[in-house]
């Protein structure tokens, strides 16, 4: 790999990492010489993720914790620093639909608040704790949005969608505060992705063939499509880069 691409040496915290999205780009960063921490709700998930990727050669450390709630987020940065001394990557992928209804009639408040806890508060609240490690030497923020936050479908829920949408406005307000910090700011924007169990769950309640008649590529994504997209903004290959949104959707914003 080029030198410009190599993240060799580099701390990176991975959010929402026991599997999936997560898991992979924690995966990939390791292989490529990154030392991760990753974090989860499930325990039993982040152990066993923690295990794999240790197995595998990455130097790896795990802290269990919910990014809405911000003693959990600060043990989170705690753990990263004790493990490695600091901070050069934060992936904020922790996020999701958080179990809540496709319809409008059907959410309450406190479905929605858990939407937005979980995408919009935990990317804002991880983003300002990493901060004081960030700013002593540069550093890359990577948020994971979605084509949700980027365009109208009836395929997601309109919780989901403005939460993605917050954090595509979140990217690009940030990427002007912190720039003159050296700290770049960019979002990543996933279509229909092969990211695990819950997600196929999901599938099987659409229509999949009329779905990906909207997709150019005409099939879905796998997770390695969203993972080598992270570490092209994690390294200095992207060195010129704050406040954009790469859309890594088979071409679905173009149909």
């Amino acid at each position: 790999m080029a030198k410009e691409n190599s993240v060799s040496g580099k701390v990176a915290i991975i959010t929402g990492a026991a599997r999936g999205l997560g898991y992979g780009i924690a995966a990939l960063l390791g292989r490529h010489g990154a030392k991760v921490v990753i974090t989860d709700l499930d325990s039993e998930g982040l152990k066993a993720a923690e295990n794999t990727l240790r197995g595998d050669g990455v130097r790896v450390a795990s802290c269990i914790g919910n990014v809405a709630e911000v003693p959990a987020i600060e043990a989170m940065i705690t753990a990263a620093t004790k493990a490695f001394g600091g901070i050069d990557i934060l992936v904020n992928n922790a996020g999701g639909s958080a179990h809540t209804p496709l319809k409008m009639e059907d959410v309450t408040e406190e479905y929605f608040d858990r939407v937005m806890d979980w995408n919009v508060r935990g990317t804002f609240f991880c983003t300002k704790l990493a901060l004081p490690y960030l700013k002593k030497q540069g550093g890359s923020i990577i948020n994971i949005a979605s084509i949700a936050g980027r365009a109208g479908t009836a395929l997601v829920s309109p919780q989901y969608a403005a939460a993605k949408a917050g954090i595509i406005g979140l990217t690009r307000n940030l990427a002007h505060h912190l720039g003159p910090h050296g700290i770049r700011v960019n979002a990543i924007a996933p279509g229909f992705i092969k990211s695990g169990p819950r997600v196929d769950a999901i599938w099987k309640t659409r229509n999949e063939a009329e779905v990906l008649s909207r997709v150019p590529l005409g099939r879905r994504g796998e997770v390695a499509d969203i993972s080598e997209a992270a570490l092209f903004l994690a390294s200095d290959a992207s060195r010129y880069m704050t406040g954009a949104v790469l859309d890594v959707n088979g071409g679905f914003m173009t149909a």
